[in-house]
């Protein structure tokens, strides 16, 4: 597949630089470059999800029942 790409003319510099120091074509570092960010788990996926309860009380409650919720969510005061 081939397709167009816009790079910053400092950033195309050091590639084209780093390409010759290595020997090898401007087109094999910018694949190698893509196979390695497609490996490297993204940032959002590094990140730990929460265990819950986020937020312990000194007691337990008793869950809230479907209408407690929606009572809650339509009235002015919320849940609190």
């Amino acid at each position: 597949m081939k397709t167009t790409i816009e790079i910053p003319d400092p950033l195309f510099r050091q590639a084209k630089a780093r390409a010759a120091l290595e020997g090898i074509s401007l087109r094999d570092l910018f694949l190698r470059g893509l196979q390695l960010s497609l490996q490297t788990p993204s940032a959002a996926s590094a990140r730990q999800r929460a265990s819950f309860p986020l937020i312990r009380a000194a007691q337990p409650a008793p869950p809230l029942t479907d209408e407690q919720v929606y009572a809650a969510l339509n009235s002015d005061e919320g849940l609190l």
